[in-house]
């Protein structure tokens, strides 16, 4: 049952991130094209996309720490680079999605204090950081 809890709520917090995430990877050649041929206007997109991705995988790490404490499998070093950048997207996708509509700016915000929570039911992992 817990399993299927935190699969619960990993999908009502971070599906709309993810269908957004898709959309960026969808358009990602167009996106190195235009930054090609016309400038750095499309440089921050793409850089959100790029880390959005290191996030979502930051986010499965965590993920799968909480679930099974035994398997280790990204050091904590790098899984708290995965999830800062995750958050930076995640926050400059929210003030953008602020001048839209503010529920799509709660719907974006909602992953970062599910990756606070998931942080801190793991915090013993991340005291070894030194």
């Amino acid at each position: 049952m817990k399993i299927f809890l935190y699969l619960l709520v990993l999908v009502v917090s971070f599906g709309p991130s993810a269908l957004l995430f898709i959309l960026g990877v969808i358009f990602s050649p167009v996106w190195v094209y235009s930054l090609i041929e016309s400038g750095f206007f499309t440089l921050i997109p793409l850089l959100l996309v790029i880390a959005g991705g290191f996030g979502f995988w930051g986010m499965l790490a965590l993920n799968n720490l909480t679930l099974h404490p035994h398997r280790t499998d990204t050091s904590p070093k790098r899984l708290v680079i995965y999830l800062s950048l995750g958050i930076l997207s995640s926050c400059v996708v929210t003030g953008f999605a602020v001048y839209l509509d503010w529920k799509l700016a709660i719907v974006m915000f909602l992953p970062i204090p599910v990756t606070g929570y998931l942080t801190f039911r793991n915090r013993t992992y991340f005291c070894n950081l030194a």
